[in-house]
């Protein structure tokens, strides 16, 4: 029953209402909220691989540039004469084009920051100048130098991640001549990675260096984090999300030529939205803050709205089932009080008026049933007398004793039971003895069939006396003048929950009019004046069993008047 409340219930519909209404809102908050986030990754994805394409570019332009000026060196005139014929001069000399070298190595180291050392192998000389120093001539550095362009992937020095040399003269001018000086310019590790951290404003990303020949990492922090996301990296020259140790990255990757390397920053989604966090905290706050206010409003709703409908439907379904002493009160001064002190109200009026108008109605009624039934005894009396004259004049005492235990039997019937309803199989059993006094009177004229009753019609209980007048109207209006070829049928008929009793004749003298007027009969309502038999059986049938029932008149197949009594009795009210 609950359940079936809550389908229906106004509080239900209200509450998917808000919910619904709600519902847009946070889906809208949703969407903003995702595009936000996704605006804000692309944004600093696109942010991180402009950036490293700057640096990249940057670091690349300036090793070329510096490039060209190692190229540029190999012309000069002091650094040609100490390789070529230092035997030609002095030390003074000496001295001095070393000097003028080294302050052009200076000038080219001091231009990039990248540079940790740049100097010159001179073997005819046997020394080594660098930028800052003269030195001892290596013999076997010098043999390194001579292939290291062939061989990049050596480490002289671990702090060095690339030589950048130059020999004189060029290998394309001759193989078998000796060189005559080598430049070297040593890009130092150190200020890469240095140059590598200054990129890096968050402590928690990385940037590195990766050597495409042997997967050796450059990098400030050397760990396996950075071995790991480097793994983890497919989109090349791109920006990508990867997941390392169930921590997510933002990661970008660009190819170096220049370093036959790939440079790699990586950054972790907590540490870019952490300053979302406080948003992500917001938006948790505004769920909860929905579910708390759908809540707190299902909660008002059932109080002031639900609980006082249920309580007034559940107070109409008693008044429904006949129990007038309810009454109802609201404890708040609104339209429900109102409406429950004009419901109380509207239940006094109603037990007034059952007191007044429905219990008198039914005691009418009773009075009138009584009323009815009592036409009918003295009715019958007088043709009894009438019949038992005729015996009694005529001599017929075989008959007459017959007659006269049948009609013991007819008025035991009517004067030891009382009660304004009888079973029907006992009102059955009457008219059968009503119809054999009958048949017994016009035995030469008129002939009666009687079924038997129904199983389906026992349980019955219906007004007494309401089929023998029917048979009495049938004997005095309709055969009397049948001259010996009378018939007088009695039969049941059950359809689901109506119960006919059909009396038919075979009397001629039935036309349309008079039909009419039979019809007409039934439904008057008359205050004074005599009341037919088939009238009264007609009413007191609907007061019974409701305007359903009744008499109805109609010609038979036999050609005279078909009476059938219909009883309407409700499915679940079958014991009547």
């Amino acid at each position: 029953m609950k359940k079936e409340l809550w389908r229906k219930s106004v509080l239900k519909r209200l509450i998917i209402s808000f919910i619904l209404i709600l519902m847009p809102i946070y889906i809208l908050s949703i969407i903003i909220y995702d595009l936000g986030i996704s605006t804000l990754r692309n944004e600093i994805s696109n942010s991180m691989v402009s950036q490293l394409s700057f640096y990249k570019d940057s670091l690349e332009n300036d090793i070329n540039r510096v490039g060209n000026l190692e190229v540029e060196l190999v012309n000069d005139k002091d650094l040609n004469r100490l390789a070529a014929i230092p035997e030609s001069m002095d030390g003074i000399e000496q001295m001095e084009r070393i000097l003028r070298v080294q302050q052009r190595l200076y000038a080219v180291k001091s231009s990039s920051k990248y540079i940790g050392d740049m100097y010159v192998m001179i073997p005819a000389l046997q020394r080594t100048v660098s930028s800052t120093s003269v030195s001892e001539f290596d013999s076997d550095l010098f043999e390194k130098m001579k292939y290291i362009d062939t061989h990049p992937e050596a480490e002289l020095d671990k702090n060095v991640i690339k030589y950048m040399t130059v020999s004189y003269p060029y290998a394309y001018m001759t193989n078998k001549r000796e060189k005559l000086f080598i430049i070297v310019i040593e890009i130092s590790k150190s200020r890469v990675i240095e140059a590598l951290q200054s990129m890096v404003q968050n402590p928690a990303a990385g940037v590195m260096f990766v050597k495409n020949s042997n997967k050796s990492i450059i990098a400030a922090d050397n760990n396996d984090l950075n071995q790991q996301v480097f793994n983890k990296i497919t989109r090349k020259n791109n920006a990508e999300e990867i997941v390392v140790n169930n921590n997510r990255y933002l990661a970008v990757s660009l190819n170096s030529s220049v370093f036959d390397s790939t440079l790699c920053k990586y950054l972790p989604e907590d540490s870019v939205f952490y300053a979302l966090k406080k948003y992500s905290s917001w938006f948790l706050l505004l769920t909860v803050s929905a579910v708390v206010i759908i809540v707190l409003f299902s909660i008002y709703m059932y109080n002031f709205i639900h609980k006082p409908i249920s309580k007034l439907a559940a107070s109409f379904k008693k008044v429904e089932k006949g129990d007038f002493e309810i009454n109802i009160e609201h404890r708040h001064d609104d339209e429900f009080r109102y409406i429950y002190h004009r419901f109380n109200v509207m239940i006094e009026n109603l037990k007034a008026l059952v007191d007044q108008v429905y219990k008198q109605k039914i005691l009418v009624q009773r009075a009138e049933m009584k009323q009815l039934q009592s036409q009918i005894r003295p009715h019958f009396l007088y043709n009894s007398f009438f019949i038992l004259n005729t015996m009694a004049r005529v001599g017929d005492y075989d008959n007459l004793e017959v007659f006269t235990e049948q009609l013991g039997q007819y008025f035991q019937f009517i004067t030891r039971n009382a009660a304004d309803e009888v079973p029907i199989e006992k009102e059955i059993n009457h008219a059968r003895v009503y119809s054999e006094i009958q048949a017994m009177r016009f035995s030469n004229q008129i002939k009666v069939r009687f079924d038997q009753l129904p199983d389906e019609f026992k349980d019955l209980v219906v007004p007494r006396l309401i089929l023998q007048p029917v048979i009495e109207n049938a004997f005095e209006h309709g055969l009397t003048m049948s001259n010996g070829q009378g018939l007088l049928v009695i039969s049941f008929e059950n359809n689901e929950n109506q119960y006919k009793i059909i009396v038919e004749d075979n009397g001629n003298n039935l036309d349309e009019q008079i039909l009419i007027s039979m019809r007409s009969s039934l439904e008057e309502n008359s205050e004074s004046g005599e009341v037919t038999a088939l009238q009264n059986i007609h009413q007191r049938l609907k007061l019974k069993f409701g305007s359903s029932s009744g008499l109805q008149l109609e010609k038979g197949a036999l050609g005279g008047l078909r009476a059938t009594i219909t009883i309407f009795i409700e499915k679940e009210d079958q014991n009547v």
